[in-house]
């Protein structure tokens, strides 16, 4: 009997020790999501060869944040035309069109690329209409990310209180079969693929017949006064949207 008290209280502290250190991983990991998203908004800070550099890094922890969330799109997915909430719709539509404005920059970014992909020899155009499709949505980013971080305040609040939150997606990415964690990693390439090609069709090949000729380079030269300024500027407005969206959807919603 005092045998199985200690197992018990052993497995009891071993599981508050994992469930504590994936609560922190997931605290990290969206923290991190963010500072990126922010520096990405602020290129007069970062130059343009990190503000490359960032583009590229954003995606493996988008992913990670995806496959961590699997359960809930799984649910909202399959409960979206029947029985799914008003509130849970709202989410699902909001995460699906910053997915799609994510790649969007992310593809384009990386089309128009000046630093990174040059550097490692491969030629790119800086196309005039892939670069505004590069700049044109960062606006809706902004919105939607706010929008995002406002229907999820909840959650935010309970992980750093470390209160209990959703346990299915704090355990998810460490429980599943390899095989259905797989799956789950090609259904997200596939979906990143469809909106890149879908993009692609509808712009075209980058031509050097639209080539933007001034030297971005130079333009981003990163710059501590005008960089922090910008910086500063970027986190505001995301806070603004975040807490007026935040007190519309309570009403909403």
């Amino acid at each position: 009997m005092t045998c199985r008290l200690i197992g018990n209280s052993k497995v009891n502290t071993n599981g508050k020790m994992i469930a504590c250190s994936r609560r922190r991983f997931i605290i990290c990991l969206d923290t991190a999501m963010l500072v990126i998203l922010i520096l990405l908004l602020s290129p007069r800070m970062t130059g343009l060869a990190l503000h490359e550099i960032l583009g590229f890094i954003l995606f493996i922890p988008i992913m990670i944040h995806l496959l961590l969330a699997w359960p809930w799109i799984q649910n909202a997915t399959r409960k979206f035309f029947k029985s799914a909430t008003k509130r849970t719709r709202f989410n699902f539509l909001l995460n699906s069109i910053l997915f799609i404005l994510v790649i969007i920059e992310l593809v384009s970014g990386s089309i128009i690329s000046q630093v990174v992909l040059p550097g490692v020899g491969v030629e790119t155009i800086n196309d005039r209409s892939w670069r505004s499709v590069h700049n044109l949505p960062l606006n809706f980013v902004v919105l939607f990310a706010g929008l995002h971080i406002a229907i999820n305040w909840g959650w935010i609040v309970a992980a750093f209180k470390k209160r209990s939150f959703n346990s299915k997606r704090s355990k998810d990415l460490f429980s599943v079969k390899f095989m259905s964690m797989l799956m789950r990693i090609v259904i997200l390439v596939l979906a990143t693929s469809f909106v890149s090609l879908v993009l692609y069709k509808i712009i075209g090949e980058p031509s050097i017949t639209r080539l933007y000729s001034h030297n971005e380079v130079a333009r981003f030269n990163p710059s501590l006064g005008h960089g922090i300024v910008q910086l500063l500027g970027e986190a505001f407005l995301l806070v603004i949207v975040a807490f007026i969206a935040r007190k519309w959807l309570r009403i909403k919603l």
